[in-house]
C-alpha cells in the first residue's frame, strides 16, 4: 500500500522523488526503502524507515513516509504525534498545531506525552504571535579561587626589574551572589516572507561577598530587522543590521559605556548545521574611578569579526560554538590589541533520575588569544605583553517544575603571558535556579 501510495499522483511522485533520494545517499535506508516497497503493508517497518529519514536529517522525507500510513490508517495516534513534531522542526507551525490539537487529551499517549504535546502548542501559540517574549532568567551563588584574577606568582616585573607583588593584590578566593536574564522580542511583520524587528536584552549583576571592588553590573541591548535572504531556495535564511549599546558598572559605579553597529547573516546549510557570520564595530568610553584611575585610556574603537555556528550529531547531541576576532584601540598604544577566541559548548539531552523533561549536560571548551600593541613603559619596554588564556567547563541543566530548573557550573580557566603578572589560574563554581518562558 506505500509503495501504490508513493506511485499515485503527482505529490506521490515528488514524495518517491525524495525517498529515491534519501535511499541512493545512505545504505541503511535504501535497505529499509526496498523492503517497504516488497512489503508497502508492513506499518512497523514504514515507521523504521520513517525514523531512519529523521536520522539522517531529511525531515521530509520521513512526513512523507508518515502521511501515506495515515492515508491508510488515520487513527494511528502517535504517527500524528511524529508528524505534528517533525512540522515544528520544519517550522512550519500551523501544520504542527493541525496534527498536535486532535491528539492533545488522547488515552492513547501517556502523560508525559500528553504534557509535551502541550508544551509543543505553548510554544507554537507563542511563535505564531505577532508579538513574541522569550525570557530566560536565572540567580544564584558563585565561588572563585582568584575573583581578582591576581597573579599566579608573587613575583613580577615593574619598571624593568624584577618586584615582589604586595598581598593585596594577590590572587584572592571570594564568593558573591549573581541574578542574570535574557529578554527577547520579536514582532513579526506578518508578511508571508518572515521578516520580523528582532530585540535582544542581557542583563546581569552580582555582588561580591568581601571584594566589593568586583561588584559588577552588566546591561547590553540591540534591536534591528531580520529580513528572510532566500525564502525560496533556502527557508531559515536571513540577514540583520542592528544597533548596539551597553554599559559596565564595577565596583558600584559607572565603567563602560559602549554604543555601536552591526549585521550578521543566519545561513541554514542542512539539519545539522547553520552559520551565522557577523561583523560589529563599536566605540568603548572607559570612565576613571578610584579603584580603577587609569581606565579611561582603555577607551577606544573595537571590531570585531566572528561566527556563531550551530549544528547537531543527533536528536539528543548538539554543538554550538563561537569564533571571534577583536581589533581594539585604546587612547594609549599599550592599551591596544588583537584578540581572537574561540568557544565550543557540546549540549547533550538524557533522561534524568526523575521528571518528564529531560535533563541537558552542557561540557565546553574555550581559547582566547590577546596581542598587545605595544610594550607597557611602567611595566617593561623590552617585552610586549601576549597572553593565552584556556577554559573548561561542565554544566548541568536539571528541570525541576514546569519551565523552573536547576543549573549547575564548574569551570577551571588558566593564563599563560609573556609577563608574569598575567598568568593566573581560576577555579569556579555557581548553582541556582532558572526559569524560561
Amino acid at each position: 500500500m506505500l509503495a501504490a501510495a508513493l506511485a499515485a499522483g503527482s505529490a506521490g511522485t515528488a514524495a518517491a522523488q525524495q525517498l529515491t533520494a534519501v535511499a541512493d545517499a545512505d545504505p541503511q535506508f535504501n535497505a529499509l526503502f526496498h523492503q517497504s516497497m516488497q512489503r508497502p503493508a508492513d506499518v512497523d517497518l514504514a515507521f523504521r524507515l520513517a525514523q531512519r529519514a529523521v536520522a539522517v536529517g531529511d525531515y521530509e522525507a520521513a512526513i512523507g513516509v508518515y502521511e501515506r500510513i495515515l492515508f491508510y490508517n488515520p487513527q494511528l495516534v502517535r504517527v500524528k504525534l511524529e508528524l505534528g513534531r517533525l512540522y515544528y522542526r520544519l517550522g512550519a507551525y500551523e501544520s504542527a498545531r493541525a496534527y498536535f490539537t486532535p491528539i492533545s487529551q488522547s488515552p492513547a499517549l501517556s502523560e508525559a506525552e500528553r504534557q509535551n504535546i502541550a508544551a509543543y502548542l505553548v510554544e507554537i501559540d507563542r511563535r505564531l504571535s505577532t508579538n513574541q517574549w522569550s525570557v530566560y532568567a536565572q540567580a544564584g551563588l558563585r565561588y572563585q579561587s582568584n575573583a581578582n584574577y591576581g597573579p599566579s606568582s608573587r613575583i613580577i616585573i615593574g619598571d624593568d626589574v624584577a618586584a615582589l607583588l604586595p598581598p593585596s593584590y594577590a590572587s584572592q578566593g571570594d564568593g558573591n551572589a549573581f541574578a542574570l536574564a535574557t529578554i527577547r522580542h520579536v514582532y513579526d511583520f506578518g508578511n508571508q516572507r518572515g521578516d520580523v524587528w528582532e530585540s535582544n536584552l542581557s542583563l546581569y549583576y552580582s555582588q561580591q561577598f568581601q571584594l566589593s571592588q568586583l561588584d559588577l553590573g552588566f546591561a547590553e541591548f540591540n534591536t534591528g530587522p531580520r529580513f528572510a535572504l532566500f525564502p525560496d531556495a533556502m527557508p531559515g535564511s536571513s540577514v540583520r543590521p542592528y544597533i548596539i549599546a551597553g554599559g559596565i558598572a564595577l565596583g558600584g559605579v559607572g565603567y563602560l559605556g559602549t554604543w555601536g553597529a552591526g549585521v550578521s547573516v543566519y545561513t541554514p546549510f542542512s539539519p545539522f548545521f547553520a552559520a551565522e557570520p557577523f561583523v560589529e564595530v563599536r566605540q568603548r568610553d572607559y570612565q576613571n574611578t578610584a579603584d580603577y584611575p587609569t581606565a579611561g585610556f582603555q577607551s577606544g574603537a573595537m571590531w570585531t569579526v566572528g561566527a556563531n555556528l550551530f549544528g547537531r550529531v543527533s536528536d539528543d547531541i548538539r554543538w554550538r560554538a563561537r569564533l571571534a576576532y577583536n581589533d581594539a584601540s585604546g587612547e594609549l598604544p599599550w592599551y591596544g590589541y588583537d584578540n581572537f577566541a574561540i568557544d565550543l559548548a557540546l549540549p547533550i539531552e538524557f533522561q534524568g533520575l526523575w521528571g518528564i523533561r529531560r535533563w541537558v549536560a552542557i561540557p565546553s571548551i574555550g581559547y582566547s588569544r590577546y596581542s598587545y600593541d605595544a610594550p607597557n613603559p611602567f611595566i617593561t619596554n623590552l617585552i610586549t605583553q601576549t597572553d593565552n588564556q584556556y577554559r573548561v567547563g561542565f554544566a548541568l541543566d536539571v528541570p525541576v517544575y514546569e519551565q523552573w530548573g536547576l543549573l549547575t557550573q564548574v569551570q577551571y580557566s588558566w593564563s599563560d603571558s609573556t609577563l608574569p603578572n598575567y598568568a593566573f589560574d581560576n577555579f569556579s563554581v555557581s548553582v541556582g535556579p532558572n526559569v524560561r518562558f
